[in-house]
Order: C-alpha cells, then structure tokens, then sequence
C-alpha cells in the first residue's frame, strides 16, 4: 500500500509539472520564427531598424553562452516584429495617395 502511495505521489508531481517544463520555448525556436517574421516584415516594407539590431545583439548574447539575456533580447524583438507586421498591414490597408498627385 506504501509503495502504491509513493508511486501516485511522484506521479502526481510528474504531471503536475509537465506542462511548466514543456513550456519554456527555447532561444533558437525563438529566434529562427523571429528572423522568418522579420523577412516578412522586411517584403512588405515594415521592418523596424530596432528589430533587426535586436536580433543580433540576441544572438551575439546566445553565441557568448547569456541564455537569459538572449533569451529576453529574442523575446522582445518577437515583439516588435509582430507589431511592425500589424503597423505594416494597416498601413496599407489606410493610406492612399495624396490628392494633388496626379497619374
């Protein structure tokens, strides 16, 4: 009974905490989605300066073995890309030519 007791106890806390392991993305996975989102940006002329540096001093942090620090420079330029993407698309969608120019 003892034993059957320890194994649902160690049981429980594997289950407990799987999803709080699995969940942490790792640097890479971040950057390499990051760096897609960016050529997107970029294509259809939304990429922000900001992110670009971002991504590098990210990578620069990762390559000198600062996984926090990559880790939170990854994060944010996901951010910004994200939204220079939304910026990018309303932009198109709401500007128009002015009306003194003719074609």
């Amino acid at each position: 009974m003892e034993n059957k007791m320890t194994y649902i106890t160690i049981l429980g806390v594997v289950l407990f905490l799987s999803p709080v392991l699995h969940a942490k993305e790792s640097v890479e996975k971040i950057l390499m989605e990051t760096k897609m989102l960016y050529k997107k940006a970029a294509k259809i002329q939304g990429a922000w300066v900001t992110t670009g540096k971002l991504i590098k001093k990210s990578e620069a942090a990762l390559k000198k073995g600062d996984r926090p620090t990559a880790e939170k420079l990854a994060n944010k330029a996901r951010v910004e890309v994200r939204l220079s993407i939304k910026q990018a698309e309303e932009q198109a969608q709401k500007w128009s030519e002015p009306s003194y120019i003719e074609r």
